[in-house]
């Protein structure tokens, strides 16, 4: 009997303000889920050539691994007309050397590597600028 009052007194309250010229209770909002901001798989950090090298001879790049990713491309542009000096097929590893066959002129040059994973690029590096000197 307890149980059936407990039901019935709620609803009965209802009934009675709505009948007496109130408003019935708003009914309670549904949880509304909160976007969740998507965030990287994690950090390409560029370590060789350092930001703002210059030299003669650059040829060598080092990044940061990245946990999932299972390949790298490396994109590097000239910065006096914007074009692309070589991208490299995927790579496994987190170093390369340019191949012999890619001479990068005496300008500036920005670099950039992209972590993929099953063929699709999963986080990209910031760019950063070195110099090859005449």
């Amino acid at each position: 009997m307890n149980r059936v009052l407990a039901y019935v007194a709620p609803v009965a309250l209802i009934v009675a303000t709505v009948a007496c010229g109130g408003s019935a209770p708003a009914p309670a909002a549904a949880p509304v889920a909160e976007a969740v901001p998507a965030t990287p798989a994690g950090v390409v950090t560029l370590l060789e050539p350092i930001e703002g090298a210059m030299g003669g001879h650059i040829d060598m790049f080092r990044w940061s691994a990245v946990e999932g990713a299972d390949g790298y491309v490396i994109k590097i542009t000239a910065v006096t007309g914007d074009r692309v000096v070589w991208e490299s097929p995927v790579l496994t590893a987190t170093e390369t050397r340019l191949p012999a066959t890619v001479a990068l002129e005496p300008e500036p040059h920005i670099w950039l590597v992209t972590a993929r994973k099953a063929g699709q690029p999963l986080v990209t590096s910031a760019t950063q600028k070195f110099t090859i000197t005449p």
